[in-house]
């Protein structure tokens, strides 16, 4: 499905994806911005919204950070164990 993106240099998808994502943000900032503030701004607490959904978000990525380097621990195991049990004599 995806197989193509294996053939792009590693740096040049690094690049591709910061950009695109980064300019997503900035794009919903400018087209968005004014709307949402005048939403949220009625009681003059924005800041405090917005700091509160960062460590929501702040929470998730670092449980999701976690279990990324756990999966990844537990890759590196079986594939040694693998190539341990390849490299035995018969």
């Amino acid at each position: 499905m995806l197989y193509w993106i294996y053939d792009v240099p590693s740096l040049l998808v690094g690049v591709l994806f910061v950009t695109v994502f980064v300019g997503v943000c900035w794009l919903g900032i400018i087209l968005l911005g004014g709307f949402v503030e005048r939403r949220l701004n009625r009681d003059g607490r924005l800041n405090e919204i917005l700091g509160d959904y960062l460590q929501y978000f702040g929470v998730i990525y670092g449980l999701l950070l976690g279990l990324l380097a756990v999966s990844t621990y537990q890759n590196h195991s079986d594939t040694e164990s693998r190539a341990s049990h390849l490299r035995r004599p018969a």
